[in-house]
């Protein structure tokens, strides 16, 4: 039954015929799913504001080599940033979500993650996606999503325009045989 299934840590893929823009060949990462709902992270949707937008307004000393894009996590809250990453970190409002994969909120982690010597990869989003109380498991009767295992390639390496079809692929399915008309979630 898909209400007693915990589905923190998988991915949700869109279905070709989801009608909601918001999740139009969207991955997301759920971060939490409990009887009082689920949150979770778009992570192949890029957001037009840039890491040097979110280095400015915080004022982070960014010594890393590499500037992460930054992701429209969902339609939730846009204004808020949310931090997934791998390397353990002892702050507050950490939420660990599988074996070495962490969400947190909190600007200190992602002061943290700024710096050069900083092991791990990571992404940041604006926003979330969230559902009430047996919300997405009416979207997954109405076959609006699958649910795939997350894979750390997809979720933190791979460009954004090739982990929906990455993430089906991995499944054992191919994306052309998909019904553009299944997955309509009202």
């Amino acid at each position: 039954m898909l209400r007693e299934q915990n589905l923190a840590g998988k991915f949700l893929i869109a279905m070709p015929g989801l009608e909601d823009p918001n999740f139009n060949r969207a991955v997301v990462f759920v971060c939490a799913h409990s009887a009082e709902g689920a949150l979770g992270l778009v992570i192949n949707q890029p957001h037009p504001a840039t890491m040097d937008d979110i280095i400015t307004q915080l004022s982070l000393k960014w010594t890393r080599p590499d500037k992460p894009i930054i992701y429209h996590g969902g339609p939730v809250a846009p204004e808020r940033g949310f931090i997934l990453y791998e390397q353990r970190l002892d702050l507050p409002g950490v939420l660990k979500i599988a074996p070495e994969i962490f969400m947190a909120t909190n600007p200190a982690v992602l002061h943290h993650l700024a710096k050069t010597a900083t092991s791990g990869r990571f992404l940041f989003t604006l926003g979330y996606s969230g559902w009430g109380n047996g919300q997405l498991e009416l979207e997954l009767r109405q076959n609006a999503w699958l649910v795939g295992q997350v894979n750390r390639q997809v979720l933190f390496e791979l460009p954004p325009a090739r982990r929906w079809e990455t993430a089906i692929r991995q499944m054992g399915i191919d994306p052309s045989q998909l019904v553009e008309g299944s997955g309509t979630a009202n």
